[in-house]
Order: structure tokens, then C-alpha cells, then sequence
């Protein structure tokens, strides 16, 4: 029965050949995008969940509750804290990240800038590693001590019998390697290949504290294992008790801890730089979802539309005996092959599609991915829901039919219920392809609004390049020498650009006699060139000195302004502000007009600008020319290079262009605007398939009625718009709902940001036209044709 119902199924195929190829690549199009989206979300939702006691593994975060804002990093005195103060905590691990060091080996031209973690060697104990050569006892607690992993000691040594060597950090320290442990896999949040011990970082840095309550980095984390059987959510008091014992009882209205759960970390700012998008994630797989629905539809609106010339077979089946219930499985067998060969041309697909998708995404995507059993089984599932919904509706309508009906000629042709039925679906078709192209424009306009946005100071022609030594003499040698370029304009140290994404946050108090008010600022370490150099507006008061770093002068924001309560620019000259709640003061010198300290997703932060060298790590070299050509540009990083050098041999030479790496914040909407503009450009790839065969359906309906009225006089053009005017009518209809869904979503999408675009109308008048201008092209194909068919050849068609 099943060899009769498959042999019946492709001579149906192979007779409907057009109607076919189209059935097969819209299905195969749409499993495609499903199964690349389920490898995706896949990839994403399965960090940190191979940890065997993942289930007790906690990161300490802290929320700002006035303004309702947390981050992941603390205090570093959270750690001894949490060791004295609670004790369900089975261990306290400690981790600060650090990045653009060298790292090099004597004796050998190795010299590679590296992104590392300071921790100690209960961080072996928290996490899953697997040891290649030492054990993790001890292999942390000393300082000038460092573990690393296998790909790590193969770069460096050739061999991973490296236990007992050294390796140099900053071309300063020399640290000795105590252990090898295995390549971390792919999906965690913790990808370090050099792990140094914490103590160390007193060896680099002696003034580093690591009992410090009051500023924080995000680069410091804390996590914490908790024993068998304690409820995270029980452990707020300690909590409270922490904050009122180490920062004061005044604490507990600003401050709050609490537990995120390490298999959370993933979707918010992690160590490992690379955080999920829950958003995107969820629209990718609402995509999908729609993308293959499109393509089901296709199969139904198609299958439906050639119901009239199954009508006598399914007649001539049930008056020779035939049940209803076979010819369901006779239609759901076409649609189950049809369906087999869209599986095979969506293999054919994803193997051709997977790079680009990985790459676009910032997804470590293989093969290998491809072809393990879970793929398998989805793909499966997806070929047997697919059948499903394709084939389901039209098997029950065609084997529904009453056998006098269906024998009469074109018994269906005229059945309203089945146009209704296809005219609804491609309304579907089109509202989705409008959401999508309403969508993909707005986002590019919001992204060009980024590019574009006054940032309140100049981010073209900027060079940055990291500082690895910040001695004054060092420095003042850096500027002399790149100073000598008719190229370079200007050469400010600071401790990051006028944005950055990594910040420096502090607590300052403004006291006005008894009323002290508290500002939680952004700290930007910059020289007396750092005004010039990034193009900030002075609004009153004087520059920064680089003697300032002596006579604690600083210079505010209008936002620092306007916090503390003080109204005029000129007022705030002379006040005094204080370090948190110590009487050590500094005193305010100049006000700046507001600039983005951050990306545009946020408000523009309180900001002060101060003189401390020991904080300078880049340096911000402002080129002569807005606009330099190739071969200037060539000539200037020549130079730089040559002085960086100069200024710090045996260490390894990276730049950046400010605007560049500025470009970088907005990463994820530039992902999710190339995914909506693939996603569109396949609903429309379907629809427009699907159009295809249904224009091709009506013009050969209608080819008797074509003739009619040619030979009274119709003309082709009158011919063409009769044609597809009933197209047109539905795709008015899909603007109609389409605006409103898709205005809704990006109004939605856009509060993510503190500075946006005004939604306009004429993106969706747009959009409509668009929608209507390849509606017209596709079905034209047909109309066209058929317009231009010779009369006598029509009415003998029939």
C-alpha cells in the first residue's frame, strides 16, 4: 500500500513539475532558516551546563537601587568578606580580568598581547578543568605564578612539559608555571588560556588594593559555591549584614547584593566578552517560525489552487470504493516527499549557508554541529511537523469532496471557501514580508543615526594604541617623539577614550553646609591634551595641568552639574567635592559641555575628568587630517609605531581607530539588522515563489475568459491589470495590518536606547510600495504571457 501510495505521489510530482520545484525549494528555504536558527539558539543556551555542580555556582552581583541598575562586578573586598561573613559559601573565587599585555618567553621570538585572569586555585576546584601536568593544589597560592591551557603551552613552548619553566609578563615579571590543563571547551563563559595567581598582582602593581569598598570594575568578579542544600534565596540578610558591617548602615538604601546563577551569566555582561542576547534569540526563533509557516503556505495555497484538476481522480477514487481516510494518506504521502526532497536541498543549504551565518553572527559554527543526533532529531521532527502543516489542510479539503461533485468539469473552480482560504494565507504571506521589510529599514536607519549622532566630541581621526609603562619620563619621551610627525595634531594618556565600554565608576559627595548629596560619577584619568585631543567643549572655567595631579583639580560634566544641584556653569568653579564619604577633597576647575561617555543605549553618566598618571593606559593620537589619504595614513602609523617602539622595545605594537572600535557597542544591532534583511530577503524569496505558481494557476483558470475578452477588443495592458489586481488588493490589505505590528515591535526595540530615531510614516508608505512594486513583477511574469497569447490558441485550450 505505502510503494503504491510513494509511485502515485511522484508521477503527481513529475506531472506538476513547476508546481513541484517550487513546493520543494520553498519548503527546503524554510527548513533551512529553521534548522540554522535551532544550531544558533542551540549554541547559545548551552553555556556553562556541562559544570558538574553548576547548580551551586553563584556570581555576587550588586544593584544600584536608586537608578535600578546592576552590574556583575564588586568590590575587591567582597572576597575576604564573603570568606569571613558566610559561611554556606563552600568556596570564594575570586577573578580580574586584564587585557593588552605581552607575554613572551626569553630565549625565543614569542611575543603575543594576551587577555588573562588574576585568581587563585580555588578556581580549580569551582570549575570543571582536566590537568595535562601539575595538579591545582597550591598551583595558585603563590605569587609569580601562572597555569596555562594546552593550546597556550603548544603557542609558547612547542610542548606542554613546560611545569617548572617561566614566562614573561610586561616584559617586568617573570612568572613560573606550576600546571597544563586542558583546552576549555566552546560554550563557557570562562574561555582564559593564562590564569595568574591574584597575589601577583601586588608584584605589578603595588598600590592595587584588594580590600577596597568603595569604586568597583566590572573586570573583578566574584563567584561563590555554595554547599549541598542552601537556598540562594535565604542568604539576603547576609547580605545586609555584609553591607552594614564593611560600607555603613547608610549603605542599605543604595546598595544591594544578590545571586545570579552561573548558567544566567551568559545573557548579561560575563568575563569571557561574549553575552547572549536574549532579544535575538527570541526574535531568531520567532523568524524561523514565520519563515517556514510562509513556506507551508506556500504548499497549501498551491495544493489548494489545483484542487479543481484533482477533482475527478478523488471522484473516480471514492466511487470505485476508496475511503476518505486513504486519500488523506494518499495526500499526505505527496506532501511527505515533496517534504523528502526539501530535506535533502535543505542539507545541501545549511552546508553552503553555515560559514556566513557563523559569521555574521559571531557563532562558533561547524560541520560538526551539523551532524550529531540532536541536529538529526530536530531535522527529523521538523520534516514530519512540516508535512504536517502542509499537507494536512489540503489532504482533508481534496478528500472531502463529494464523488457527483468532484466529476463534474472544474467542480471546484469556483468554490469560494478555497479562494477564501488562499487569499487569507497570502495575506499572511505578505503582512510578514512587510513586518520584515518595515523592520529592517528602521533598524538600518537607527544604525545610521549611530554612525552619524553628535557624540558631543570627535571621534574621527583618533588612533589609540595601550601604554605599558605609565612613568612620567616614558611617557613625556612618547609624546616628544610622536610629536615630530606634521601628521599627528595632538597625543593625550588617559585611561580610556571620551566613550569606552569599560568604565570607571565612583561615589563623590557634593556638601552644601549640612546637605550632602551623593554622585555616583564616571572617572576619566586624562592629561591636560585630553580636552584637544578628543574635541570636548570647555563651557567655563580653565583647562587641566598636568601639575594638576598635585593640587587635585578635576573638571565636571553638565550632567555632574545638574546632579548636585548647581545650575550655572560659572557657580561650580571653585566648589568642592569629596571621594565618598572622606574628607579628602578635590576642587573643581572647569565645566565641559555633555559628551557620551558611554554607547547611546545610555544616558549620558556624571563624568570628571582628573590628572593621575598612574591611571593613564592609552594613549589618543589626534591625526592632522580629518580625512587623510591612504598613503598619509600609511606614513602615520609608520611613525607611531617607530616611537611606540622606541618607547617600549620587546613588547608588541596594536592600534585601533577610535571610531572603530566605538562601532564595536552596537555589534548586536548590526547582527540583528543583517539578520532581519536575510530573513526578509527570504519571506519575500517564498512569497514571491508562491505568487509565481499562483499567478501561473490563474492565467491558465482563466485562459478561455483571456481569449473572450481579447477578441472583443481588450487591450494587454487592460488584460494585465485584471490580472493582478486581485494580488494588489491583498497586498493593501497586509499593509493595512503589517503598519501597526510593525510599528508596534519598533517602538518596542527602540526603548532599549537612551537616543533614537522618530518613527515616521512614510517608512511604511514605503514599505507598501516596495511590497506592491515586486508583487506586480512577479505576477507580471504570468500576466504578461498571458495577455499576449494568441485568442484562437486560448479558446481551444479548453
Amino acid at each position: 500500500m505505502l510503494k503504491n501510495y510513494l509511485k502515485i505521489a511522484f508521477r503527481n510530482l513529475v506531472k506538476s513539475k513547476g508546481y513541484s520545484l517550487i513546493n520543494i525549494v520553498g519548503l527546503a528555504v524554510g527548513m533551512a532558516c529553521t534548522v540554522l536558527i535551532f544550531l544558533v539558539v542551540r549554541h547559545e543556551t548551552s553555556y556553562d551546563l556541562s559544570q558538574s555542580k553548576g547548580n551551586r555556582i553563584y556570581r555576587i552581583e550588586q544593584e544600584n537601587i536608586k537608578e535600578s541598575q546592576s552590574y556583575p562586578g564588586t568590590y575587591t573586598g567582597m572576597a575576604n568578606a564573603l570568606r569571613t561573613d558566610m559561611p554556606e559559601a563552600e568556596l570564594t573565587v575570586p577573578l580580574l580580568k586584564r587585557g593588552g599585555s605581552t607575554f613572551s618567553v626569553a630565549g625565543k621570538d614569542k611575543r603575543f598581547k594576551e587577555t588573562f585572569v588574576f585568581t587563585d586555585q580555588t578556581v580549580f576546584q569551582l570549575l570543571d578543568y582536566q590537568w595535562v601536568s601539575g595538579s591545582e593544589d597550591h598551583s595558585l597560592a603563590e605569587p609569580n605564578t601562572i597555569v596555562l591551557t594546552r593550546n597556550y603551552a603548544i603557542k609558547y613552548f612547542g610542548t606542554t612539559d613546560i611545569v617548572g619553566r617561566t614566562i614573561r609578563l610586561d616584559n617586568k615579571q617573570d612568572l613560573l608555571i606550576t600546571g597544563v590543563i586542558e583546552n576549555y571547551p566552546a560554550t563557557t563563559s570562562f574561555p582564559f588560556d593564562l590564569l595568574v595567581s591574584i597575589p601577583t598582582i601586588k608584584s605589578i602593581n603595588p598600590d592595587f588594593d584588594l580590600d577596597k569598598w568603595n569604586g568597583f570594575d566590572d573586570n573583578f568578579q566574584v563567584f561563590i559555591l555554595l554547599k549541598n542544600g542552601v537556598n540562594p534565596k535565604n542568604l539576603t540578610q547576609r547580605f545586609s549584614s555584609i553591607v552594614v558591617k564593611y560600607m555603613g548602615r547608610e549603605a542599605l538604601s543604595k546598595k544591594r547584593f544578590f545571586l545570579n546563577q552561573l548558567s544566567e551569566i551568559h545573557y548579561s555582561g560575563n568575563l569571557g566578552g561574549r553575552a547572549a542576547n536574549v532579544s535575538l534569540l527570541k526574535t531568531l526563533s520567532f523568524i524561523g517560525l514565520l519563515v517556514l509557516l510562509i513556506a507551508c503556505f506556500n504548499f497549501i495555497n498551491l495544493s489548494t489552487a489545483q484542487a479543481f484538476k484533482r477533482a475527478k481522480e478523488v471522484g473516480i477514487r471514492k466511487a470505485i470504493g476508496s475511503s476518505r481516510k486513504l486519500l488523506v494518506y494518499q495526500f499526505l504521502a505527496e506532501a511527505g516527499l515533496i517534504t523528502i526532497f526539501g530535506v535533502l536541498l535543505t542539507v545541501i543549504i545549511i552546508m553552503i549557508a553555515l560559514p556566513a551565518v557563523a559569521s555574521t553572527l559571531v557563532v562558533p559554527l561547524t560541520t560538526s554541529d551539523l551532524l550529531n543526533w540532536q541536529t538529526a532529531f530536530f531535522t527529523t521532527g521538523l520534516a514530519a511537523i512540516t508535512t504536517i502543516l502542509a499537507g494536512i489542510y489540503p489532504a482533508f479539503r481534496l478528500s472531502g469532496m463529494a464523488p457527483i461533485r468532484a466529476l463534474k468539469s472544474n467542480a471546484l473552480s469556483n468554490e469560494r471557501q478555497i479562494f477564501s482560504m488562499r487569499q487569507g494565507l497570502v495575506v499572511v504571506q505578505f503582512t510578514v514580508s512587510l513586518v520584515l521589510i518595515s523592520c529592517a529599514l528602521l533598524i538600518n536607519r537607527q544604525l545610521a543615526f549611530f554612525q552619524n549622532a553628535d557624540l558631543g566630541f570627535d571621534k574621527s581621526a583618533i588612533i589609540t594604541v595601550g601604554l605599558p609603562d605609565n612613568k612620567p619620563e616614558k611617557l613625556s619621551s612618547l609624546r616628544h617623539q610622536l610629536m615630530e610627525s606634521p601628521q599627528i595634531k595632538d597625543v593625550s594618556f588617559s585611561f580610556n577614550s571620551a566613550s569606552a565600554e569599560t568604565n570607571w565608576m565612583q561615589g563623590i559627595e557634593y556638601r552644601k553646609g549640612l546637605e550632602i548629596t551623593e554622585i555616583k560619577t564616571q572617572m576619566k584619568m586624562g592629561d591636560s591634551h585630553y580636552l584637544n585631543t578628543y574635541g570636548i567643549e570647555l563651557i567655563a572655567g580653565e583647562k587641566l595641568k598636568d601639575a594638576d595631579t598635585l593640587n587635585f583639580k578635576v573638571i565636571v560634566n553638565e550632567v555632574f552639574l545638574s546632579r548636585a544641584g548647581i545650575f550655572r556653569p560659572q557657580d561650580a568653579i571653585g566648589q568642592r567635592i569629596h571621594f565618598g564619604d572622606s574628607e579628602q577633597y578635590i576642587t573643581i576647575v572647569g565645566v565641559t559641555k555633555n559628551f557620551n561617555v558611554n554607547s547611546l543605549h545610555q544616558k549620558i553618566d556624571p563624568t570628571l575628568i582628573q590628572v593621575v598618571p598612574n591611571h593613564f593606559y592609552q594613549a589618543g593620537i589626534k591625526l592632522a587630517s580629518e580625512k587623510p589619504t591612504a598613503e598619509a595614513l600609511k606614513t602615520a602609523l609608520s611613525h607611531i609605531e617607530k616611537a611606540w617602539t622606541i618607547a617600549y622595545p620587546n613588547q608588541v605594537f596594536e592600534y585601533s581607530f577610535l571610531d572603530e572600535t566605538l562601532a564595536e557597542a552596537y555589534q548586536s544591532e548590526t547582527r540583528t539588522a543583517k539578520l532581519i534583511e536575510a530573513s526578509t530577503f527570504l519571506a519575500i524569496l517564498i512569497a514571491c515563489l508562491g505568487l509565481y505558481g499562483l499567478a501561473t494557476f490563474t492565467a491558465e483558470q482563466r485562459t478561455k475568459e483571456i481569449g473572450v475578452r481579447k477578441i472583443l477588443g481588450a487591450s494587454v495592458g487592460s488584460l494585465i491589470a485584471l490580472l493582478s489586481k486581485n494580488f494588489l488588493k491583498l497586498v493593501l490589505i497586509a499593509i493595512v495590518i503589517a503598519s501597526p505590528i510593525a510599528w508596534y515591535a519598533m517602538n518596542k526595540w527602540l526603548q532599549n536606547f537612551e537616543f533614537k530615531i522618530e518613527i515616521r510614516w512614510w517608512i511604511f508608505a514605503f514599505t507598501g510600495l516596495l511590497m506592491a512594486t515586486i508583487t506586480l513583477i512577479t505576477v507580471s511574469f504570468q500576466s504578461i504571457r498571458a495577455a499576449l497569447m494568441n485568442p484562437v490558441k486560448s479558446l481551444r485550450s479548453e
